[in-house]
């Protein structure tokens, strides 16, 4: 299915008809930002005024489209969905396998011991021939099974205007000129241009590599614009994380964005590495010096020994099949295989054997980072206090991990080489709402108010490496009950099929949901601090002023959270709070906090702040 954009001429204001005549033809950007080419002249989507989309697309914002012309543009268009990549059969895959020069030559030997019954000898190369066909059918079913992924990244379901009326119906029957409309935790059902968007933030990771949510805009943005700053535009398949929007369908099925990515991951071409072509020469020699061999043996034999035609046919087939190198099929597929293995571990699936030597020979690898050779997860690793450093371990949205306590403020925190992790200055709830401060690095325990013996405890238990007691660290607990409150994100959890291992599943900003993982490492539940302490008012987060706030209900007190950049919220405190009573607040101590934030900086961690 092929869906472009329709041209001005070929629509009017009415809902007039969607001909294929009336298409024009807009090569589009690739996911790398190359340079648009519009054949017909006109202006792509992201570069027109909304009004001018809704009027090329002879739709209603108000309205939306009616339901008979939705179904005859269903049936112009087709569905919204994916075309599967064309696959082989098994007898296709199967010839695949056994179109070599050297499994000919093994086949031949094969059959020819079989006629003079060396049945051993037979049975031992058909044997190879077997197991090497076997090894390739299985990894190239692998690499068809990951190449299906990406449909499991498509919306089900889309909530779309018709005839005036809001309704939910499957994306597969989204079609050009629909009006959809987001909210925040939403898979984007097809490219949609934005029509209103408010405080809309989009997670587009899987295609542009950026791991920081993209605010969207509704006014156009130059025609040239790269993938990543086309910012009226929102994509299938990517995820909502805040706000809520409406949009007008521009592509669907193969001619979204995603479609493109389906195209280049379904297209297989045939691989010709160095490894292949010697193997190929190498048949082919092998194949005329066997004819040579066979026929001088013959020769000899007949001529020189005496023998009859039949002594000398054996005499030279036995010393052909006794140059064969039978197990060299055998030995080159399970060496390759073996690499394919290696590399599976890795989630790095081969699609064909001979690839993994032509990888072997790479020395730089260059790639985009995010969702290649990362998975755009946070984790909180570090917790940083006015006077201590906490640290946490686990690593992914599993709340599973348990908190230290590190006595010198400046030590690195634990985690993976590379990992990144949100570390906030927050203080408790209380001191909130007199711009009190408290710095986190790392991931903190949970727990109540505690006397001075529970903080000796604690501390003669950090002492001794063991984990710390959420219940004695009130300063923690207030910090991250901030961190799960001031937050649009969730984290669902769900039994595996079958039951056993519990699935985590983020739906929001990586960022935030890292801040609920640590939360839930220390007892604390989203849903309970929020029947317990209901969020009155919010000021979501903008790229202008770089924080989030969230007022509620405590007891019948308003306490306000905010969430943020450093730079931007430091200026705004005046105390910070004591580790072990919130309660306790003296002068803010901005050097320390500043230089807090450089160390962590530069240790590769994201900061954040919490007061």
């Amino acid at each position: 299915m092929s869906l472009e954009r329709p041209s001005k001429r070929g629509l009017g204001k009415t809902s007039a008809a969607l001909n294929k005549a009336s298409i024009v033809s807009i090569a589009k950007q690739s996911r790398f930002g190359d340079a648009s080419v519009i054949a017909s002249g006109e202006e792509p989507w992201h570069a027109c005024e909304a009004a001018d989309v809704l009027d090329d697309l002879a739709t209603s914002a108000t309205d939306g489209l009616a339901a008979p012309e939705a179904a005859r543009r269903l049936q112009e268009f087709g569905a919204n969905a994916l075309t599967p990549a064309k696959r082989k059969g098994f007898l296709a895959k199967l010839w695949a396998q056994l179109n070599s020069t050297v499994i000919y030559i093994l086949l031949a030997a094969a059959i020819i011991e079989g006629a003079f019954q060396a049945w051993a000898e037979c049975g031992l190369v058909l044997a190879v021939i077997v197991i090497n066909t076997a090894i390739g059918l299985f990894q190239e079913g692998r690499a068809e099974k990951a190449a299906d992924a990406i449909k499991a990244m498509l919306s089900p379901t889309a909530k779309v205007l018709r005839d005036g009326q809001l309704v939910t119906i499957p994306a597969e029957e989204l079609v050009p000129g629909d009006i959809v409309t987001l909210k925040s935790g939403d898979k984007v059902p097809a490219d949609l241009r934005l029509l209103s968007a408010s405080n809309l933030q989009v997670q587009e990771a899987m295609l542009t590599g950026e791991s920081v949510p993209t605010s969207k805009i509704t006014h156009p943005v130059p025609a040239g614009a790269p993938l990543g700053d086309r910012k009226n535009l929102a994509f299938s398949a990517t995820t909502v994380v805040s706000g809520t929007a409406e949009g007008v369908v521009v592509g669907t099925g193969d001619s979204a964005e995603i479609g493109q990515i389906n195209k280049m991951v379904s297209t297989v071409e045939e691989a010709h590495n160095n490894l292949t072509h010697q193997l190929t020469i190498f048949g082919r020699w092998l194949a005329v010096l066997v004819g040579v061999v066979a026929l001088v043996s013959f020769l000899l034999a007949l001529l020189r020994a005496g023998e009859g035609l039949q002594r000398a046919f054996e005499t030279a087939v036995s010393i052909s099949v006794a140059i064969i190198p039978e197990g060299l099929p055998a030995i080159v597929t399970i060496v390759l295989a073996i690499g394919t293995t290696v590399m599976a571990r890795n989630n790095a699936i081969i699609r064909q054997l001979p690839a993994v030597e032509t990888l072997g020979s790479v020395n730089v690898i260059c790639s985009d980072k995010t969702g290649t050779l990362t998975r755009n997860e946070m984790t909180v690793v570090a917790v940083r206090t006015a006077a201590s450093l906490y640290r946490v371990s686990g690593v992914g949205y599993a709340p599973v991990g348990s908190f230290t306590l590190a006595f010198s403020p400046t030590p690195a925190p634990v985690g993976r080489p590379g990992s990144r992790a949100p570390a906030a200055a927050a203080p408790g709830g209380t001191p909130a709402t007199e711009g009190d401060l408290q710095v986190v690095i790392e991931g903190a325990p949970s727990g109540g108010g505690a006397g001075a013996a529970q903080e000796a405890a604690q501390e003669a238990a950090a002492a001794a490496g063991a984990p710390l007691d959420a219940a004695g660290m009130a300063v923690l607990r207030a910090l991250l009950e901030g961190a799960v409150l001031c937050n649009d994100s969730a984290l669902s959890r769900a039994e595996k099929e079958g039951g056993g291992s519990v699935v985590y599943t983020p739906m929001g900003a990586p960022t935030e949901v890292a801040l609920l993982t640590a939360g839930e490492k220390a007892g604390l539940e989203q849903s309970v601090l929020k029947a317990s302490k209901p969020r009155l008012a919010s000021v979501p987060f903008e790229s202008e002023h770089k924080f989030m706030a969230t007022v509620h209900n405590e007891g019948g007190a308003r306490v306000m959270y905010v969430k943020g950049a450093p730079d931007r919220l430091l200026p705004l405190c005046r105390a910070q709070v004591a580790d072990n009573d919130v309660s306790v607040t003296s002068p803010l101590d901005i050097g320390l906090w500043q230089q807090a934030q450089a160390d962590l900086s530069n240790q590769g961690l994201r900061v954040l702040a919490l007061c």
